[in-house]
């Protein structure tokens, strides 16, 4: 099953940590529920931030990708925009975010909490987050 998890890399090697036997033991990681670039842009297409295809294209890979695991660019302008949401904002976005195919009819509350979860994350750390994913 694919992983996809946002990770900020704290000045590790992106290789080093693809490469890791765990690679959890590196930089700090948010559980991001297999959420990935996909369903990622289509909220910031929601949010107004960027449309879905210029969403994508920002999600590139930041090192050479060799093997099942590589690291992806995260959009700075949609991480901006997650980290200033207001409560309000959330509520309203995961209803609609919800609804989308990649979810097949995934709770609200639990994208709620996914989209509370991944903002305090951004915000309590310093720079922009990556996103991890290995297939």
């Amino acid at each position: 099953m694919p992983i996809s998890d946002v990770i900020f890399l704290e000045g590790n090697d992106p290789e080093e940590v693809v490469n890791s036997e765990d690679p959890y033991l590196l930089g700090k990681w948010f559980r991001a529920n297999n959420i990935d670039m996909i369903p990622l842009s289509k909220l910031g297409e929601m949010l107004d931030v960027a449309d879905y295809k210029d969403l994508m294209k920002g999600f590139q890979p930041i090192h050479p990708p060799e093997g099942e695991a590589f690291i992806l660019s995260f959009p700075k302008k949609l991480q901006d925009k997650i980290r200033v949401l207001s409560d309000n904002e959330i509520t309203e976005v995961v209803s609609q975010w919800s609804t989308i195919e990649e979810f097949g009819g995934e709770p609200d509350e639990q994208l709620k909490q996914y989209l509370v979860g991944l903002q305090a994350f951004l915000n309590e750390n310093e720079g922009y987050a990556n996103l991890f994913l290995s297939i």
